[in-house]
């Protein structure tokens, strides 16, 4: 017969197992929607992103002088516009020329 110390004993290894279940979803979750920008590719790289649902997310990508508004998602992906990309500026010293 199981005492009171084996039923506390198999609720906490079933707590902490859980607990690690979902600090793991967490982390995947959170860290799989990094985008790493490659320095080798500066002609093509990921502006800004935002999440627009769970599943899917707007994302904005500079390939040369163009800037694309891309949906993407688990179905697929979905071109919404584009337009001329802005060119960067430089920020200012502080010296007046």
């Amino acid at each position: 017969m199981m005492d009171m110390m084996d039923i506390m004993r198999a609720f906490s290894a079933l707590a902490l197992v859980l607990g690690l279940i979902l600090a793991m979803w967490w982390g995947f979750r959170r860290f799989s929607n990094m985008t790493p920008n490659s320095p080798l590719s500066d002609d093509l790289k990921v502006v800004s992103w935002r999440p627009f649902d769970g599943r899917k997310k707007l994302a904005v990508i500079r390939w040369g002088d163009e800037e694309h508004l891309v949906l993407t998602g688990q179905a697929g992906d979905l071109h919404i516009s584009s337009r001329k990309a802005k060119q960067d500026v430089p920020t200012e010293s502080g010296e007046e020329t």
